[in-house]
């Protein structure tokens, strides 16, 4: 009788444990204003040309999708999860890879506008506008994970 009630204790300690582990941790809490679809108006002071074009969708949620057509003819579409401190801004790409840089990032007074500086060795501030990104755009299909892609250089 003894042994029975051994037995369901622990089966009721095993469960409570697995329960405890399996909890996803809740994301951080991303400021709200940064959170939206953009474009860039602006890298280090010069505006991007008819062949250079970034848009970048951030969520709540922690992640972001960046529609780029910088080294190709085309956009290409790269996902991943960031976080967001307040004044700082990293990520990472689904595929692993990060972001180039960590970077600083102020929203303008009327929370259209978003400056993001690279911090390193070369400190690109790139300029962002809010916008909807255009239905072509979100077309645009998903980097594979082939040597090519890979290899490819990411503007962020």
């Amino acid at each position: 009788m003894m042994k029975r009630y051994f037995y369901i204790l622990l089966a009721a300690i095993s469960a409570f444990v697995l329960y405890g582990c399996s909890k996803e941790e809740a994301p951080l809490p991303v400021d709200k204003g940064l959170a939206g679809e953009w474009v860039l108006s602006s890298w280090n002071g010069t505006a991007p040309g008819e062949d250079f074009s970034v848009y970048m969708a951030i969520r709540e949620d922690g992640t972001f999708d960046i529609f780029e057509k910088v080294v190709t003819s085309v956009y290409v579409r790269y996902s991943g999860t960031f976080t967001a401190d307040g004044t700082t801004f990293s990520g990472t790409y689904s595929d692993g890879r990060p972001l180039n840089a960590t970077y600083g990032y102020e929203l303008g007074d009327d929370g259209n506008s978003l400056t993001m500086t690279a911090s390193g060795p070369v400190e690109d501030v790139c300029v962002y506008t809010r916008t909807d990104i255009p239905d072509d755009v979100l077309a645009a299909s998903a980097a594979d994970g082939t040597k090519a892609a890979a290899d490819t250089p990411r503007f962020l």
